[in-house]
């Protein structure tokens, strides 16, 4: 026990030595049992990778006919904003008639550049989804995905998930 306490006194003293190396005034380290240890910095978290690499992709999503609840559709993968190639993996849960939903990618006129059937693993419960879905354009092109379903009444659009993101070639 004791070695312990004296093996931390010198890594204690050695890195308060270390700080102060920089032509600051040295500090002579004092040891009580009512002082406490307090941080000598702070570390502030670098942001990560897609955070800092992702490109502000303008709102090019059309007024939502029929935004979906979170009890009914979950959009996992692609995040909102993210910068995407062919084909692009669209993820997350739905809660869709017999399991047949849509996936539509628009462009930002409100084109459409792709539109393919999906499916989830089980219908009428909130069930995983994962379609990789194929697109092509010539140029960098801000788009939005949908992820909706048709109605059995009358196959009007219903529970539409959109998430903005930048297509490349």
């Amino acid at each position: 026990m004791k070695l312990a306490l004296v093996t931390a006194a010198t890594l204690l003293a050695g890195l308060l030595i270390a700080c102060n190396e920089g032509g600051g005034p040295s500090a002579t380290p004092t040891a009580s049992p009512a002082t406490t240890a307090t941080p000598l910095a702070t570390a502030t978290p670098a942001p990560s990778p897609t955070t800092a690499t992702q490109t502000p992709v303008p709102n090019v999503c059309q007024p939502n006919p029929d935004p979906a609840s979170a009890d009914v559709l979950v959009i996992d993968q692609p995040s909102s904003g993210a910068t995407v190639t062919s084909p692009v993996t669209v993820s997350g849960q739905i809660n869709a008639f017999e399991a047949q939903f849509k996936i539509a990618i628009y462009a930002a006129d409100g084109s459409v550049i792709e539109d393919v059937n999906a499916r989830s693993a089980e219908g009428q419960v909130l069930a995983a989804f994962s379609e990789d879905v194929a697109f092509s354009v010539t140029e960098e092109t801000p788009a939005c995905i949908w992820v909706y379903d048709l109605s059995p009444r009358d196959g009007s659009i219903e529970n539409v998930g959109q998430v903005p993101v930048l297509l490349q070639p």
